[in-house]
């Protein structure tokens, strides 16, 4: 670590003054600014999400969603998308999202529910309503003692006996060249000192497993190609990636457009070369 402090001296300086305005926001701080570019990002997520898992959910509910009577809980429910699409192919199960903002549209399939709520306080839910709980992306929008001592427990509270967790979430990057080495260490120091936790997804398990009423964790790695090496899908993860940071960390970091241009430029070389890979993490726990 301290060998790259020592490479990006100016880098750095940027860093802890944009780690210092994140942090002046107490509530969920989000390093992309949430505008229709964002929600494009969300909604491609969503469905490279859908095609690299081969559907929208792994836990062992199907036939049971088809026939009806399932009751599901969309944590953080963002756009409202994974939500819609459960409802159009599961039509007699009820989905319920809850999300302090919501965006979802204001016309709604009838099995949808939205619930607006802070997710910091006690769920407005009962104990055991929920037969399927799934969180995707939520992480790092929470400090790692948020996860710990209060989500976890709350998205399992929620959870009937016997029903089934399932969280998706970024792992990280892999076979990273000199640019997105620098980009990830940059997001990483700003994630840290706004009191997220960047490793918070290699140790989930852990963390699921230490409430005693869950049983042992599931966990899958997907792999998600970034760049044209990748054939389309990665071309536009990469192309979103992009978006991303210019939105997020770019901002805080104030890089020039004339040297972000070019570092998009070798960017776009670099993931080729690299054959790099986006990887996603897969966790499911029934509760005892």
């Amino acid at each position: 670590m301290g060998s790259k402090q020592s490479k990006y001296p100016k880098l750095i300086k940027k860093i802890n003054k944009a780690s210092n305005d994140i942090r002046q926001n107490d509530e969920c701080p989000q390093l992309a600014k949430q505008d229709d570019q964002y929600i494009d990002r969300m909604q491609l997520f969503h469905h490279v999400i859908r095609c690299v898992s081969n559907g929208n959910f792994k836990v062992p509910l199907n036939e049971q969603l088809k026939e009806g009577g399932v009751v599901v809980l969309d944590f953080c429910c963002g756009t409202g998308t994974w939500l819609s699409e459960m409802a159009s192919d599961f039509p007699n199960s009820t989905f319920v999202g809850i999300e302090k903002d919501s965006m979802y549209p204001e016309h709604k399939p009838k099995n949808v529910k939205i619930v607006q709520a802070n997710v910091l306080e006690k769920f407005p839910f009962q104990d055991d309503t929920f037969d399927f709980v799934y969180s995707r992306l939520n992480f790092l929008s929470f400090s790692e003692s948020q996860w710990k001592n209060h989500l976890i427990k709350e998205l399992i509270r929620v959870l009937k006996p016997g029903g089934y967790l399932e969280c998706i979430d970024h792992l990280g990057t892999d076979n990273k060249g000199p640019i997105l080495e620098k980009f990830s260490f940059a997001i990483e120091k700003v994630l840290i000192q706004a009191g997220r936790s960047p490793s918070l997804a290699s140790k989930f398990s852990d963390v699921i497993e230490f409430e005693p009423q869950m049983g042992k964790v599931t966990l899958t790695e997907v792999i998600v190609p970034i760049g044209s090496w990748g054939g389309e899908l990665g071309l536009h993860i990469k192309t979103h990636m992009m978006s991303g940071l210019n939105k997020g960390i770019m901002h805080h970091l104030k890089i020039s457009e004339k040297n972000l241009e070019k570092l998009w430029d070798d960017f776009k070389i670099e993931v080729n070369t690299h054959r790099t890979i986006w990887k996603i993490n897969r966790y499911i726990s029934q509760k005892n």
